[in-house]
């Protein structure tokens, strides 16, 4: 049987997801994190919110917490 696949928490971004992540806590905004993933910014919100709801979280802030407990620092390349 394969290993079941959380739908919540930080295991359960995907690569995308925490491409996104990583760049939106360093601080970028939806439009810069387009522009480095080269990916709309509509692209960008609609990772944000499905990462928002994983993390049980309603922010910018508690996503950049999030990272910096799961990566131990601001990941500055994706």
């Amino acid at each position: 049987m394969p290993a079941a696949v959380s739908n919540s928490g930080w295991a359960s971004l995907t690569p995308a997801e925490l491409r996104v992540a990583r760049l939106v806590a360093d601080g970028l905004t939806n439009r810069a994190t387009a522009g480095v993933l080269s990916i709309s910014p509509h692209t960008v919100d609609t990772h944000l919110r499905h990462i928002f709801a994983k993390l049980q979280i309603s922010g910018r802030v508690a996503l950049t917490r999030f990272v910096l407990l799961h990566e131990g620092g601001l990941a500055a390349s994706a």
